[in-house]
């Protein structure tokens, strides 16, 4: 007798979302994420290796499925802060909410910028859009009324930058593409920087990087 779709889906997703977290505790060891093999990651989740490739074309794709989960969160709080405080404040929500997520799990975020760095070897990545089921074991107390994309942070910041100008939060002149890029290098390269982990205190680097955008940005309007 065949399961009910919804339970298959759940199940889906379960096993999908262990695998991932297979990846984030074994980095948490301080295992750099290419001396980790698919077998250690099954062996954690307590699945086969053939099982892994019904859920991952390769192993980089799991750092894939973290960033798109991370966009949903992400872009979910970013909405809810920019209702009532403005574009601004949402693109310093998702760089204070990365860099609580870095600490959280200390190295995903270097690894994630590794792999990025140096491309995909093997082509680029399976991005599969997330299942409800995924959404909902993940982020329980994600609204389900709430439409959030999976979007990139090269799709996310342009919207709020627009909305900051609209609302005078920045120049109508201000240079959506030149920000775009200043705060793509802030995010990426920051971490870098600083070497991003326990102790590193990427909020506080992360806030006055911005702080100093956002000056240069009404310094040009006011030349």
């Amino acid at each position: 007798m065949n399961e009910p779709s919804s339970l298959r889906e759940t199940k889906f997703a379960r096993t999908k979302l262990a695998l991932l977290d297979s990846v984030i505790e074994l980095i948490g060891q301080n295992k750099a994420f290419d001396e980790i093999s698919v077998l250690d990651i099954c062996g954690r989740a307590g699945v086969s290796y053939a099982t892994f490739f019904n859920y991952f074309k390769t192993k980089a794709d799991v750092l894939v499925y973290f960033i798109q989960l991370w966009s949903v969160e992400v872009s979910a709080r970013a909405q809810r802060i920019s209702a009532g405080h403005g574009g601004l404040k949402a693109i310093e929500e998702i760089f204070d909410y990365t860099a609580r997520l870095s600490e959280k799990d200390p190295g995903m975020l270097g690894e994630i910028i590794a792999v990025q760095a140096r491309g995909h070897r093997k082509g680029p990545p399976v991005v599969t859009p997330l299942t409800r089921a995924e959404k909902k074991l993940r982020f329980p107390d994600l609204d389900d009324s709430t439409e959030v994309a999976e979007m990139g942070l090269q799709s996310v910041l342009p919207l709020f930058l627009k909305q900051a100008i609209k609302k005078g939060e920045l120049p109508k002149r201000a240079n959506i593409n030149d920000l775009v890029l200043a705060l793509s290098a802030v995010f990426f390269g920051v971490p870098v920087a600083v070497g991003a982990g326990k102790g590193s205190n990427l909020r506080a680097h992360y806030k006055k990087q911005l702080q100093l955008i956002w000056a240069a940005a009404r310094y040009q309007e006011a030349k």
